[in-house]
Order: C-alpha cells, then sequence, then structure tokens
C-alpha cells in the first residue's frame, strides 16, 4: 500500500477513534460520537434496503410472469391510410393509427384500429401484442424488471441514507464550530479583557 493509501486509512480511523489528548474538547466527543451513530445506522440501513429491493423483485416478478404468459404477437394487416391522433388540443401531432386486421387464436377475425409506423400503407403487415382475449395490448414488461427494480430499489435507500447522514453530520459540525468560536471569543476576553477584539 502506497504512503498515500495509508495516510488516507489512519486519517479514515481517526474520524472514529482519534488520538488521546488532552486538548480534545466535549464538542469534539459529540463530533465523534454522532459519527459512530450515523455509521451504525448506515450498516442497519443495509438489510433494509436489502429486504426491500427483495420485496419489490418478489412482488414485481408474478405480474411479469402474467404478462409474458397471456400476452402473445400476432401479425395484422393494415386496412386503411393511417391517420394522426391528438389527443390534446395544443399538439398538432401526437400518435398515428390505423385499423388493422388479424386472426385471433379461436380462429376468428378481429379489427382495431391501433398505433401504426407513420408511413404504413393499407396490406402492410403489422405486428402487435394481444392480451388472451385478443385484444391489442402493450408488450409484456422485460424478464429482468424485477430484478432491475430491486436492485434500484436498494441502491436509492442507501444513496438516501448516505446523502441524509452526511447532511445531518454537515449540519452538526456546523452548529459544533460556532459553539467552539463562542467558546473561543469567551477564553480570549478573559485572558486579554473585554475590550481586546477576538483573534479568530
Amino acid at each position: 500500500m502506497s504512503t498515500t493509501g495509508t495516510g488516507a486509512v489512519h486519517r479514515a480511523i481517526g474520524l472514529f477513534v482519534p488520538k488521546r489528548s488532552t486538548l480534545r474538547r466535549r464538542s469534539d466527543r459529540v463530533e465523534v460520537a454522532a459519527r459512530w451513530v450515523l455509521l451504525l445506522v448506515g450498516l442497519l440501513a443495509v438489510p433494509v434496503a436489502l429486504a426491500v429491493g427483495s420485496q419489490v423483485t418478489a412482488d414485481l416478478a408474478p405480474q411479469v410472469a402474467a404478462q409474458r404468459a397471456e400476452r402473445h404477437q400476432v401479425v395484422g394487416e393494415v386496412m386503411a391510410d393511417p391517420r394522426q391522433v391528438s389527443r390534446r388540443p395544443d399538439v398538432v401531432v401526437d400518435e398515428v393509427r390505423a385499423p388493422v386486421r388479424w386472426t385471433a387464436a379461436d380462429g376468428t377475425t378481429r379489427e382495431a384500429v391501433v398505433r401504426v409506423p407513420e408511413r404504413a400503407r393499407p396490406g402492410d403487415t403489422r405486428v402487435l401484442w394481444v392480451d388472451a382475449a385478443d385484444r391489442p395490448t402493450g408488450e409484456p414488461m422485460d424478464p429482468g424488471l424485477p430484478v432491475t427494480q430491486g436492485v434500484a430499489t436498494a441502491l436509492v435507500i442507501l444513496l438516501g441514507d448516505l446523502l441524509l447522514s452526511a447532511a445531518l453530520l454537515a449540519g452538526l459540525r456546523w452548529l459544533l464550530d460556532r459553539a467552539r468560536l463562542r467558546a473561543w471569543d469567551e477564553a480570549w476576553r478573559r485572558f486579554t479583557g473585554p475590550d481586546h477584539p477576538s483573534r479568530r
């Protein structure tokens, strides 16, 4: 390990286990104690984040499995020129739709107006997702989504705990520094007299 790395390790250890000194103030001990409390809270947040992430994965997995089990793709035929559909009066073009016909699993012919590419023309084929009742629906969720969501949730919890701990420690440090400066001013005035300005 390099000298720089060794120095960084010693400084990190010193934040939690400072060297004994008669110059240490009560505020220094409070600051070290706060670091220990926030460290323990952070360690406790790890299993909590893992548990919540696992629960998110477990809750989402059946939904993904159900969607992938009931939804399937069919090949339909565009029956007419697409037309622009706007769901908002202030938007000229929102999406392009056209009637598409396909053969359902039971052999019957189905038709629905669905989203198509802007360049679609009658007679073009269009692959679309349908549900168990052969109604047009969205693409099923990706099989890896539950794990991704679980990991993302755990990371958000851990990052939130880290940021909150850093903010609390910074706030405490600011309050303690103000108290230290006031104590320094009082000590200086006792030493020099009330008429002398502070040397800080």
